[in-house]
C-alpha cells in the first residue's frame, strides 16, 4: 500500500506527461515519448524521452529546468514577443568572443523572450552592417526557433510567420531611425540656441 502512494505521488509531481508537447531548446517542438525510471551512477531517477522530427533525447528530471525544457508559448506570450521585436533599442557591442558566447547561451536557454531580444539586436546590427559571419548564423537560428514554435501554436504557415517577424523587425528599425533623426534635430536646435 505504501509503495502505491509513493508511486502516485511521484506521478503527480511530474511536470510533463507522456504525449505532452514541449519545447526542448536543442530540438525545438517535440513530444514526450516516454518516461523511464533508470539508475545511472547509483542515482535512481526518471528520464524523459523527448522526440522531435529530427531526433530524440533523454533528459533526467533533475535537469529539465536547467536545460530550459518548457511548455510552448501561449498566444499572450506571442503577443509580448511581437511587442519586444517592435521595440527599438540600441544594442551595445562588447568583446566579440564574450558576446558570441552570450548569444549562444541565449539560444540554448530556449527562452522566447530572450531569443526575441537577441533576434531584434542582431537585426539592428545587421541593418547597420555591423554583423559578423557567425552572428548572422545565430540570427537565423533565433528566427527559425521562433518561427517553428509560433507555427506550431498558431497553425499558420511558416512563410507567413517569418514574414510577420520580418515586418515587426522592419517597423522597429524604422521607429529607431525616426527617433535617432528626431534626437539629432533636437540637438542641432539646442546647439543653435546657445
Amino acid at each position: 500500500m505504501m509503495k502505491e502512494r509513493v508511486k502516485m505521488a511521484s506521478v503527480t509531481t511530474r511536470p510533463f506527461r507522456i504525449g505532452d508537447t514541449v519545447v526542448e531548446p536543442t530540438l525545438g517542438i517535440c513530444r514526450v515519448q516516454g518516461i523511464r525510471n533508470m539508475t545511472v551512477d547509483d542515482i535512481n531517477e526518471d528520464y524523459y524521452v523527448f522526440q522531435s522530427a529530427q531526433a530524440s533525447v533523454m533528459v533526467p528530471s533533475s535537469q529539465l529546468i536547467k536545460r530550459g525544457i518548457r511548455k510552448p508559448m501561449s498566444k499572450e506570450d506571442i503577443r509580448k514577443m511581437t511587442n519586444t521585436l517592435r521595440s527599438p533599442v540600441t544594442p551595445v557591442r562588447g568583446d566579440a568572443r564574450t558576446q558570441y558566447l552570450e548569444y549562444q547561451a541565449t539560444l540554448k536557454s530556449g527562452d522566447p523572450t530572450r531569443i526575441s531580444k537577441l533576434l531584434r539586436n542582431l537585426f539592428i546590427l545587421d541593418q547597420n552592417d555591423e554583423l559578423k559571419g557567425k552572428e548572422k548564423e545565430l540570427m537565423e537560428k533565433a528566427r527559425t526557433f521562433l518561427v517553428e514554435e509560433i507555427t506550431f501554436i498558431q497553425g499558420t504557415p511558416k512563410t507567413q510567420i517569418s514574414g510577420d517577424i520580418d515586418d515587426s523587425l522592419k517597423q522597429m528599425y524604422k521607429k529607431k531611425l525616426t527617433k535617432e533623426k528626431d534626437a539629432t534635430k533636437a540637438e542641432a536646435k539646442a546647439a543653435k540656441k546657445k
